[in-house]
C-alpha cells in the first residue's frame, strides 16, 4: 500500500466507493478501484525508473478516474460505444483532484502537474497530450493496464457489463468510424482492433515500452486464437 502525506490508498478508495458514476466499481469492474491500484503501482514503477516526481505521479494515478460530475458531450472522434458516460471524465477528475490537493496543502506547482497528468491521460482525447515527465508516466501506466492479459480481461468484463456479444467475426483491420459497429455488435475483438492493438505505439517512456512489447505480443496471440476457436479451426 502506498502512503502519502496528502492522500493514502484507503482515502482514495473511499472517494471511489459507491459514487454511482460510470467509474463506480459496482457497475464496471473494468474501471474499478483495482484498476486504479494497478495503474498506481505501474506508474510509480515507471516514475522511479524515469526519474520523474514519484509523489506527483502517485497522486495523479490514485485520482485519475475519481468519480466527479461528467461533461455530457462526446469528445471529437468519440464513438457512442466508447464509454459514452465517461466522456470528459478525465477533465472532471482533474478539476476535482486539483481542488482536493490544494485543500490538503500540496505545493501549487505540483498540484498543477497532477491536474495536467489527469487531463492528458486519455487515449481518445488527443487535444491534451502529456507535456511533463510525470504525465507521460501516468499515460503509459494507464495504457499498460489496457493491454496484455489484464487488457483482454478488462475488454471482456466491459463487454459483459454492457451487453455486448462475446465475438462476432474476424476483424483484421479497422474501417473508418462510419463503418464501426456499435451496441452489442461492438465486441472485445473490435476494441482490440480499434484501440488496444494500437496502444503500445503511443507510449512515451522506455520503461513502459519495454513492458508493453510482451503484453502486446500476448494480446495479439490471444485474439488470433480466439478467432480460430470461434471458427472451429482448432
Amino acid at each position: 500500500m502506498h502512503t502519502s502525506t496528502y492522500l493514502t490508498d484507503n482515502e482514495a478508495r473511499a472517494l471511489y466507493r459507491g459514487a454511482g458514476s460510470s467509474s463506480d466499481p459496482v457497475n464496471d469492474s473494468a474501471h474499478d478501484f483495482d484498476h486504479v491500484l494497478r495503474v498506481t503501482q505501474l506508474a510509480v514503477h515507471i516514475a522511479a525508473a524515469e526519474n520523474a516526481d514519484v509523489e506527483v505521479v502517485r497522486l495523479a494515478a490514485l485520482l485519475h478516474d475519481v468519480p466527479a460530475p461528467l461533461q455530457p458531450e462526446l469528445l471529437p472522434g468519440e464513438h457512442p460505444q466508447d464509454l459514452s458516460m465517461r466522456a470528459g471524465h478525465h477533465l472532471a477528475a482533474a478539476a476535482y483532484a486539483g481542488e482536493l490537493l490544494r485543500g490538503r496543502g500540496l505545493d501549487p506547482g505540483r498540484v498543477a502537474n497532477v491536474v495536467h497528468c489527469i487531463e492528458a491521460h486519455r487515449y481518445r482525447d488527443q487535444t491534451i497530450t502529456p507535456a511533463t515527465s510525470e504525465a507521460k508516466c501516468l499515460y503509459d501506466a494507464d495504457k499498460l493496464d489496457s493491454i496484455g492479459a489484464i487488457g483482454v480481461a478488462r475488454a471482456f468484463a466491459f463487454a459483459g457489463a454492457h451487453g455486448s456479444r462475446l465475438w462476432r467475426e474476424p476483424w483484421p483491420s479497422a474501417p473508418g468510424d462510419d463503418s464501426k459497429p456499435s451496441g452489442p455488435d461492438y465486441t472485445p475483438v473490435h476494441e482490440f482492433v480499434y484501440k488496444l492493438g494500437r496502444l503500445a505505439d503511443t507510449l512515451h517512456t522506455p520503461t513502459a515500452q519495454t513492458i508493453a512489447a510482451e503484453r502486446h505480443r500476448f494480446m495479439c496471440t490471444y485474439f488470433d486464437r480466439l478467432d480460430a476457436e470461434m471458427l472451429g479451426l482448432v
